[in-house]
């Protein structure tokens, strides 16, 4: 997470992340080894993702007020922040989300078109938890370019984003996605 918040203030952009696990376990930082990813998956589970999302609308409520805000909020999640990112979109209260491989998409499919804010997803064709059939109800949930939409990266999978990750990078997929939600960030909230 701080290597992505990093990139996006080095766009330009005020930048705060949310401790997601803040309830359970705070201020926990975790890599990409197995025994990080499993203990990653067991906090997601004994997790109260409510609470999570209040967490995050706290994190909007503190960036808007801070003097290097312009009072235009976006929130951007990855796997299971990119949940809480559309989660957001679908109640309301900011003003642009972009979701990075958004995980169990069909829990919550209907929210989908309903969307309160201009919204961008980010996932790769190759994804095994977004497969086509969700890919599809992304697709057709956002479909209106520039204002609601999914973008798909051929040959990426879950987790393209993050280059320190030792599996799942997809460099070219990554500088994509990165361009395209730095131009949709300048449109909706700058």
């Amino acid at each position: 997470m701080r290597l992505a918040a990093e990139q996006f203030a080095d766009a330009g952009f005020a930048v705060l992340v949310p401790d997601v696990f803040n309830q359970i376990s705070p201020r926990i930082e975790l890599g990409y080894s197995d025994a990080e990813r499993t203990k990653a998956i067991g906090l997601w589970e004994s997790m109260d993702e409510t609470l999570g999302v209040a967490d995050c609308y706290a994190a909007v409520d503190a960036l808007r007020a801070h003097p290097s805000c312009n009072g235009r909020v976006s929130v951007l999640g990855f796997c299971l922040g990119g949940k809480f990112a559309l989660n957001m979109a679908a109640n309301g209260g900011i003003d642009a989300c972009i979701s990075f491989y958004p995980v169990r998409v069909q829990d919550y499919q209907e929210s989908l078109f309903s969307l309160k804010c201009p919204t961008q997803v980010h996932v790769g064709d190759q994804d095994a938890h977004i497969p086509p059939a969700v890919q599809e109800i992304l697709e057709k949930a956002l479909n209106k370019p520039g204002q609601q939409e999914t973008l798909v990266y051929a040959g990426a999978g879950h987790g393209f984003f993050n280059s320190i990750r030792s599996f799942g990078y997809a460099p070219d997929a990554a500088t994509k996605s990165f361009e395209s939600t730095v131009s949709f960030l300048k449109a909706n909230v700058s």
